[in-house]
């Protein structure tokens, strides 16, 4: 009698978990069938908020990608400004839905790197940042190509 109830509660321990894995791999191919569609409005919500920040800012680019893993549309945006001795490159991650800045990359061409930090880890090149920000930013739609400050002096003579 004990054998016939260990084999009951053993196979409806198996049909309960079987059932919670359908039920996971349904809402899994839910998500990945949505995701088009989260990603073009990441990528709408990316562009207005470029567009509405005011232009005087040195807004030079941005990138907008959803992250299906972490449900989060992430925003990357770089700012340059030219100074009398060089060239001044800001770029920002954040979350656009939570309205968080996660990291920040900020490089002068007289100075070198002056800050580079994503959550708590901070990093100390341009290499570095785009290492840390990939997770984030994997397949991101940008307006162009996000240009390292090496290629940004090429554009303004600087250097």
């Amino acid at each position: 009698m004990l054998k016939k109830t260990l084999i009951g509660v053993v196979l409806a321990t198996i049909a309960v978990s079987g059932d919670a894995s359908a039920q996971g791999i349904t809402q899994q191919t839910a998500t990945i069938k949505r995701t088009p569609l989260l990603q073009e409005n990441c990528g709408k919500l990316a562009a207005e908020t470029f567009r509405r920040e005011p232009a005087g800012e040195n807004r030079i680019d941005y990138g907008a990608h959803y992250n299906i893993r972490l449900n989060k549309c992430f925003y990357e945006e770089t700012y340059i400004s030219l100074t009398p001795v060089g060239i001044n490159m800001w770029v920002y991650l954040s979350d656009l839905q939570d309205n968080r800045i996660y990291g920040g990359f900020h490089m002068s061409t007289n100075i070198g790197l002056f800050y580079c930090n994503l959550l708590d880890k901070e990093c100390h090149s341009e290499a570095e940042w785009n290492g840390l920000v990939k997770p984030y930013m994997e397949n991101a739609i940008t307006t162009g190509t996000i240009l390292p400050i090496s290629a940004a002096q090429g554009l303004t003579g600087a250097g």
